[in-house]
């Protein structure tokens, strides 16, 4: 995981609100690269941008977000493709979906949930989800008033 600091990765968790009508349903999707770290909040299933917003990143910042997440266990998963559906999965939770890319390329996916974990992700969840939300500057104030 550390490698990939100087190259197109980028490392994401999506937090899928409770299963609730299209037009109430929220998701959060924060993406972080070599050079940016971006917020975005959805509404419904098929995910209309309610807000997006970016931050400036580097490198650097990157190289130790990066190692962060694999000494919480980023990495670690179970690959078992019958497993990797995680819709319908803790209906009044939330499901945190983590993977990381690069040039396009899926390289790992898991996903887990606040209906005590479950799922396919087997790395530190809260610290995980933690590490995500600090790299948003600003990440509780962009909730206030979003069930989610």
């Amino acid at each position: 995981l550390n490698s990939y600091y100087n190259t197109g990765a980028v490392a994401e968790m999506i937090i899928d609100g409770p299963i609730t009508a299209e037009q109430t349903h929220r998701e959060v999707k924060i993406d972080v690269n070599q050079n940016f770290a971006t917020f975005t909040l959805y509404q419904g299933y098929e995910e209309t941008v309610l807000h997006s917003k970016s931050y400036a990143s580097n490198r650097s910042a990157f190289a130790v977000f990066l190692h962060a997440l694999n000494l919480n266990g980023f990495t670690k998963g179970n690959p078992d493709k019958a497993l990797s559906d995680e819709r319908g999965h803790c209906a009044t939770g939330d499901r945190y979906i983590f993977s990381l890319t690069n040039d396009g390329k899926t390289l790992e996916r898991y996903w887990t949930t606040s209906c005590n974990g479950g799922g396919t992700y087997k790395g530190n969840r809260l610290e995980t989800i933690d590490l995500f939300r600090k790299q948003i500057p600003d990440y509780n104030t962009l909730l206030v008033n979003v069930a989610i």
